[in-house]
C-alpha cells in the first residue's frame, strides 16, 4: 500500500484546497446515472452535506464492482486523494469534484 492509502494498480489524482463538495449522491449520478444501484460510505452528516472529506462509492451491478474512493491525505491544506482501479473513472470523479468544489488538481502528493 502506498503512503496515501492507495493500493497497487489504483489510479489517483489529488484535489488541493477544495471548497464545499457536492452531495455524494451527485458524484454517483455523474459517474453512473441517476438510477444506478450504488453502495456508499463516508463521513457526511446528512445527504446534502458539503463538508465531507471521505467517501467510497461502489456500483453494485457492475461485473467488476466499479469503485471510487475519496480519502483525505492532508488536512492543512485539505487535500483529497481520488482513486480507482479504473483510470477513466478516477479522472471523471476528480474532474467533477474540481468543477464543483474548486481547488487545484495535483498529480502527486506531497508536492516535490
Amino acid at each position: 500500500m502506498r503512503p496515501d492509502g492507495a493500493q497497487a494498480g489504483d489510479h489517483a489524482g489529488y484535489l488541493r484546497n477544495p471548497g464545499p463538495r457536492p452531495a455524494f449522491s451527485r458524484l454517483a449520478e455523474h459517474l453512473w446515472g441517476a438510477d444506478a444501484d450504488i453502495d456508499s460510505d463516508g463521513d457526511s452528516t446528512h445527504p446534502e452535506d458539503a463538508g465531507w472529506t471521505g467517501l467510497t462509492l461502489i456500483l453494485r451491478a457492475s461485473p467488476d464492482r466499479q469503485r471510487v474512493d475519496v480519502v483525505p491525505v492532508s488536512q492543512d491544506p485539505l487535500v483529497l486523494a481520488i482513486r480507482s482501479a479504473d483510470a477513466s473513472l478516477a479522472a471523471r470523479a476528480l474532474g467533477h469534484l474540481q468543477e464543483h468544489a474548486g481547488g487545484t488538481i495535483e498529480r502527486c502528493w506531497p508536492l516535490a
